[in-house]
């Protein structure tokens, strides 16, 4: 499990119990003769919010019943980064626990390159029980505050797929970005959104080693390749890093989620670009009957995302296709289906694209919670509690309308079971 430095006591119960156990940490210390000088009580209120923020995370991994440990940061690039809970109070606390025996550390981490890395890893022993609520974990006791930047500008991949963060300075364009998050994440703090059974079977962990919890729900905007122009998706909330065939459980206003999501969005978009009339149909099925649509969309996208030909197939793509299909006839196939918009492909549009995608998904996202309804962002779709699928189809559609200047809006709704 990732350490999140955002989660806090919500009760006071668990803040009083919290405190105790910060307040024996610095008994101990002070005993111990490790600290001859006593902290200012700036550094004493960030001792104790590092603690916090521990304790919470391993009440959390606790409630999960499972053997996964906490990863940790402990590198200068992550603990110095700003956050109000790392810093040397940070590895101070942890060495504290350690030392007390509440919680037990693993191999130190290492990271020798992006390839080469392993996380810090720490546990909770049995004595920690004796301070905080463990028997049973009290989850529900905790929740979780908006990250400190709500907007992130990325630059570039580097050669192993990782972008940096990039520091910018604050526009009049950022500040709308932050306060349309900022706004979003306010209507969502007090939204009826619970995960079915988690009071029975406990937590899970998501793809990203991420709590499925309902409290995780503050979300931030992400921008890429050091332009605002690219990208701008959502990310955070605790619904993204499920396992799709896990998003049943969730209830939105105590009712079963619908999925309204738009059809085909980027190539819809490319004709946006092009100029030209929306197709009917299904832009993916270029052989008909739906033979190879999975592979013909992974390859439309790849195509609107490359800077020049594609050299290879992209990954698992090749095997949607019919036997005999090589990577040039297929490639002739879409550019044939598509000869409006196939002077668009390998330009590297893909995240223009996606930044339109982002502006409209905010887009509707506000308007939804104008209207009082709850809807949780997945790039090109929402989920929303199931009386209000109609709702949310008719305000993506119009949404749609008013970027493209089209009646064609493919909004489809599936409804969990």
């Amino acid at each position: 499990m990732m350490f999140d430095p955002q989660l806090r006591a919500k009760g006071a119960e668990l803040r009083a119990a919290v405190r105790g156990l910060a307040d024996t940490l610095l008994a101990h210390e002070a005993a111990s003769g490790t600290r001859k000088r006593a902290r200012k009580e700036a550094d004493a209120a960030k001792f104790y919010v590092a603690v916090e923020a521990l304790a919470c995370n391993l009440i959390l991994l606790k409630a999960t019943g499972s053997n996964a440990k906490l990863a940790v940061p402990r590198s200068h690039a992550v603990i110095w980064q700003g956050n109000a809970v790392l810093g040397q109070h940070f590895l101070t606390a942890i060495a504290l626990l350690s030392a007390m025996g509440l919680i037990a550390e693993g191999r130190r981490g290492y990271r020798i390159s992006d390839r080469s890395k392993m996380p810090s890893l720490i546990e909770s022993r049995e004595h920690l029980a004796d301070y905080l609520p463990f028997t049973p974990p009290e989850w529900r006791a905790i929740h979780r505050i908006d990250d400190p930047v709500l907007v992130i500008l990325k630059g570039g991949k580097d050669e192993n797929g990782n972008a940096a963060t990039i520091a910018h300075r604050e526009t009049a364009r950022s500040k709308k970005f932050t306060n349309q998050v900022r706004s979003i994440n306010g209507f969502l703090r007090d939204a009826d959104i619970e995960v079915a059974g988690q009071d029975d079977s406990g937590l899970s962990l998501g793809r990203d080693g991420q709590i499925i919890a309902p409290h995780r729900r503050s979300l931030r905007r992400i921008f890429n390749n050091g332009t605002w122009l690219h990208g701008g998706r959502l990310a955070g909330g605790f619904w993204m890093s499920m396992e799709r065939t896990e998003r049943p459980r969730i209830r939105i206003d105590g009712q079963r989620a619908a999925e309204v999501d738009y059809g085909q969005l980027f190539p819809r978009l490319a004709y946006v670009r092009a100029g030209a009339p929306q197709p009917e149909g299904d832009l993916y099925d270029v052989f008909g009957s739906g033979t190879g649509r999975d592979g013909c969309k992974k390859l439309m996208n790849a195509l609107l995302f490359s800077k020049g030909p594609l050299k290879n197939w992209p990954e698992d793509t090749h095997r949607h296709f019919p036997d005999g299909i090589n990577l040039r006839t297929a490639v002739e196939m879409l550019v044939a289906k598509h000869a409006p918009i196939a002077h668009l492909f390998a330009k590297g549009l893909g995240f223009q694209l996606m930044r339109i995608e982002s502006d409209m998904l905010i887009e509707v996202l506000t308007e939804l919670a104008s209207a009082g309804v709850t809807a949780l962002p997945l790039h090109d779709a929402v989920l929303v509690a199931k009386s209000n699928a109609g709702v949310a189809q008719e305000t993506m559609g119009a949404v749609f309308r008013r970027w493209s200047r089209s009646p064609c809006a493919i909004v489809s709704v599936k409804f969990h079971q």
